[in-house]
C-alpha cells in the first residue's frame, strides 16, 4: 500500500512539474509567442537607405533564431510603408527586398500595388487573429498602412480588441513626422503602440566598420544578402540598421550593438 502511495505521490509531483515547465516556456501576455504571432515588417524607403541595411540584418536574426520555414509561416515583409514622404520613395530598394526575402516567402510591393498590399494585410493579420496569435508591427516606416489595415480589421472582427491582440513598435521622430497626423492618432489610439529608444544610438555607424562588413559579406549563409544591402546602401558611407532595433525588442532580444551581432549571427 505504501508503494503504492509513494507512486501516485511521485506521479502527482512529475504531473505538476511538467505543467510548470509548460507554462515557464510559454509566453506571457503581451509576449511575442513564435508558436502563433504574425511578425509584419514594414519598411518605408523612403528617402533613407537604412532601410536595405534593416533588411538583412532582420532576415539574418530571424533565419539564425526560428529558420527559414518558420519565416514563410510568421512573417510579412512591406515595402512602400511610406506616409507624407511618399514622393521620396526609392525603387532601387527593390533588389535589397528581393535578396532578403524572396526565398521565403516573399515580400509585398506597396508602391506599386497598395490596395492590393493592404487587402493582403488583412487578410494575413485577420487568419492569424482568428487562431489566436497577435500581430506584431516592426514599424520602419510610418504608420499609414497599419491604420488602414486596423481600421479594416475592426469593421471585419469587432470583437478582437486590436489594442490588445496588435501591437505598434516605433523607434523614430521622424518616422513619426512622416505620417500622415490622423493615422499616427489612430494607430497610436486602436493599437497597442511602444515607443522604444531610437535604436540609431548602438546601430548607427557613419563611415562604416570593417570588421562587420567583414563577417556580414564572408557569411556562409547570410553573405549574398548583406552584399545586396551593402551595394544598395555604400557600407563605407555608413552601416545604420537601426530599424532593427524595434525587431530586436519584439523578440525580447534587447539592445545589441555590431560586435554582439557579429557574435550572435555572423560566425
Amino acid at each position: 500500500m505504501k508503494k503504492i502511495v509513494s507512486m501516485l505521490i511521485i506521479c502527482i509531483f512529475m504531473c505538476i512539474s511538467c505543467t510548470t515547465f509548460q507554462k515557464s516556456v510559454d509566453s506571457k501576455p503581451g509576449e511575442f509567442n513564435p508558436k502563433k504571432d504574425l511578425l509584419s515588417l514594414h519598411y518605408d524607403h523612403a528617402p533613407d537607405k537604412d532601410d536595405g541595411h534593416s533588411a538583412a540584418a532582420d532576415r539574418t536574426i530571424l533565419q539564425s533564431i526560428y529558420g527559414k520555414k518558420w519565416i514563410k509561416d510568421h512573417v510579412i515583409a512591406v515595402s512602400g510603408a511610406y506616409g507624407r514622404n511618399a514622393p521620396n520613395f526609392n525603387p532601387n530598394s527593390d533588389a535589397v527586398m528581393d535578396a532578403a526575402w524572396n526565398d521565403c516567402g516573399g515580400w509585398l510591393a506597396a508602391h506599386t500595388s497598395r490596395d492590393e498590399v493592404i487587402n493582403e494585410l488583412t487578410k494575413r493579420w485577420s487568419k492569424t487573429l482568428k487562431k489566436g496569435g497577435d500581430i506584431w508591427i516592426k514599424e520602419g516606416g510610418q504608420s499609414d498602412i497599419t491604420a488602414e489595415v486596423v481600421e479594416r480589421i475592426q469593421n471585419q472582427m469587432p470583437k478582437i480588441d486590436t489594442m490588445k491582440r496588435i501591437h505598434t513598435v516605433q523607434h523614430s521622430n521622424w518616422n513619426e513626422d512622416q505620417t500622415t497626423e490622423a493615422a499616427l492618432a489612430y494607430t497610436k489610439s486602436n493599437t497597442d503602440y511602444i515607443r522604444i529608444r531610437d535604436a540609431n544610438a548602438y546601430l548607427n555607424i557613419r563611415g562604416g566598420n570593417e570588421a562587420f562588413e567583414k563577417a556580414a559579406t564572408e557569411n556562409s549563409v547570410y553573405g549574398d544578402i548583406w552584399k545586396a544591402a551593402f551595394a544598395y546602401y555604400n557600407p563605407n558611407e555608413r552601416i545604420d540598421f537601426s530599424d532593427t532595433g524595434e525587431l530586436m525588442h519584439i523578440l525580447g532580444l534587447g539592445e545589441m550593438g555590431f560586435d554582439k551581432f557579429i557574435e550572435n549571427y555572423l560566425k
